[in-house]
């Protein structure tokens, strides 16, 4: 979702440049992104979780839907926005014979262009925006597409309030994290929601799938004071509409840090062994907290000699200064004496 979201401002520029005459091509899952960006019209959507469930026949069926609606648009050129194996795949099977990729693509021979990274700019925005350059000739700075979020916004008013009784400023923590070198340890984040909730805030504990549901359960086992979890209980429509109502969002490295910040939600990130120039948050309303005590040089994400110290070690009282910090300066911080 991240790689998504930082892609999305090119693809809507070249999109909004083809005067709307373009597909789209995406995950299904990620179908409520898409439909709070106006300028994107035609989207065909790969059908993953369908392909999970289904028989041999039923998959094959999907399949051929799939790639005859892509092939059916008749496209001249083809851009592939994603470096994975399936993407370079629906790419050979769309019929477009012009084919651009990124310089980390596999099969990277199949395509008739290949758009290599910056060295002078390693955010990853700057990869993908080198397609809108080429073909437009204008540069962009790094930022997310602005995202419509009324659609979901009464029904999220209403579980909040009616269902869950919220009625203060709300937090969103966000404990989980695709990978484990990325993820800030339990205990600290039950003692920063029991911190929050003791200076007049809500926490709202916010993830999806196994991983996340286990290790929220890990979180809150750990908490003094009892806050609201709702895992598994939003679609990304009102997770984008609940982080765009958030005093602040709280999280590690990882797509809904990066959901949160294109709502234009305040966001603290998390970052241990990640290079946050290359994959940080985009915009104003970011604020990046990494230990003020170097790990190993050698530390990365393939190995750390100290067993990530980086993110391990980050205390909960350095987070909660630096949030105490930044909010002190606009005042939103409830019962803060």
């Amino acid at each position: 979702m991240g790689n998504l979201l930082v892609s999305l401002h090119s693809i809507v520029a070249l999109v909004k440049a083809n005067r709307g005459k373009s597909l789209v091509v995406i995950d299904e899952q990620y179908r409520d992104i898409l439909a709070a960006i106006p300028e994107v019209i035609d989207v065909a959507y790969y059908p993953r979780a369908q392909l999970h469930k289904g028989n041999a026949l039923e998959k094959l069926v999907l399949l051929k839907t799939f790639y005859t609606t892509i092939r059916a648009y008749k496209g001249t050129l083809l851009i592939n926005f994603d470096a994975q194996q399936l993407s370079t795949t629906m790419a050979l099977m769309s019929g477009v014979k012009i084919r651009w990729g990124l310089s980390d693509s596999p099969l990277s021979r199949f395509y008739k262009q290949i758009v290599d990274h910056d060295d002078d700019h390693p955010h990853r925005f700057y990869h993908y925006e080198q397609y809108a350059h080429l073909l437009l000739g204008e540069h962009s700075i790094p930022q997310y597409p602005n995202l419509l979020v009324d659609k979901h916004r009464d029904a999220v008013n209403r579980l909040l309030t009616q269902t869950h009784g919220i009625d203060q400023p709300y937090v969103c923590i966000h404990a989980g994290a695709t990978k484990d070198y990325k993820r800030w340890p339990a205990a600290k984040f039950s003692h920063t929601a029991d911190w929050l909730k003791n200076r007049g805030y809500q926490v709202i504990f916010i993830g999806a799938g196994t991983s996340d549901r286990l290790i929220i359960e890990h979180v809150n086992n750990q908490c003094e004071q009892v806050h609201t979890d709702l895992c598994d209980a939003l679609s990304l429509g009102e997770l984008i509409a609940l982080f765009a109502q958030c005093a602040f969002f709280l999280g590690n490295d990882s797509g809904p840090m990066h959901l949160a910040a294109a709502t234009g939600a305040n966001v603290f990130a998390l970052f241990g062994p990640t290079d946050e120039q290359r994959w940080g948050p985009l915009g104003n309303n970011v604020n990046l907290i990494r230990n003020p005590d170097p790990c190993s040089d050698a530390c990365s994400k393939k190995s750390c000699s100290e067993n990530f110290r980086c993110i391990n070690s980050l205390s909960q009282n350095y987070v909660q200064d630096t949030i105490t910090q930044r909010f002190s300066k606009i005042a939103i911080l409830p019962n803060a004496s």
